[in-house]
């Protein structure tokens, strides 16, 4: 069958997800960055951020409480949480230049809601889009098959003729299970490598 739509994730895919560089930006030594890393940003409560169940305020709540030593860190992190991406050079070009193929080009992400608003809008390969689902408005996060149907039913689209391109295998093994054909994303080169398997050369 052939492929008519490419669905990327954003966060490491097309942005930089770069929480350690934020913290190394904002000062903090090495031990620092390692530990609020682990116990602050790599923790199960992300999940619940993605999924719009908790906001920033209750993150700032939880996390000054659990780690009390290192509450001023963690206030200057959410303080400065706008800058905790960064769109990557070829973002833009990689998007249209699949729209000039002839290709659908849609987006599924996880990714609260606050920090969208903060975001979305910098974003330039976002208005070249067809068509995009953020987890923290529909209140469910991916790997969950619903947030993949909405696809479907939202854009008129099928999962079958689609690549969908993420940075998490257990995404992408959830993609392949819903008839979508998966690829993880480890960089730009070894992506555009992956779509010639498709005869989509760019």
């Amino acid at each position: 069958m052939d492929i008519k739509n490419i669905v990327f994730d954003v966060g490491n895919v097309l942005v930089a997800f770069r929480y350690r560089e934020l913290m190394q930006d904002l000062g903090f030594d090495e031990t620092t960055v390692d530990y609020l890393a682990k116990n602050m940003v790599e923790t199960p409560f992300w999940n619940e951020l993605d999924r719009g169940d908790k906001m920033n305020a209750d993150a700032i709540e939880k996390f000054t409480n659990e780690l009390p030593e290192y509450k001023s860190e963690i206030l200057k992190f959410w303080d400065n949480i706008q800058d905790v991406v960064k769109e990557y050079d070829y973002s833009e070009g990689l998007v249209k230049e699949l729209k000039a193929a002839g290709y659908g080009v849609y987006i599924l992400s996880n990714y609260p809601v606050e920090t969208y608003h903060m975001h979305w809008p910098h974003f330039k390969f976002l208005p070249h889009a067809d068509g995009y689902i953020v987890s923290g408005f529909e209140r469910v996060i991916k790997p969950d098959e619903k947030i993949y149907r909405l696809l479907e039913s939202r854009f008129g689209i099928k999962l079958e003729d689609s690549i969908f391109v993420d940075d998490r295998q257990i995404n992408i093994d959830a993609a392949n299970s819903y008839g979508m054909k998966g690829i993880l994303f480890t960089g730009y080169d070894d992506l555009i490598d992956s779509l010639k398997k498709y005869n989509i050369e760019l």
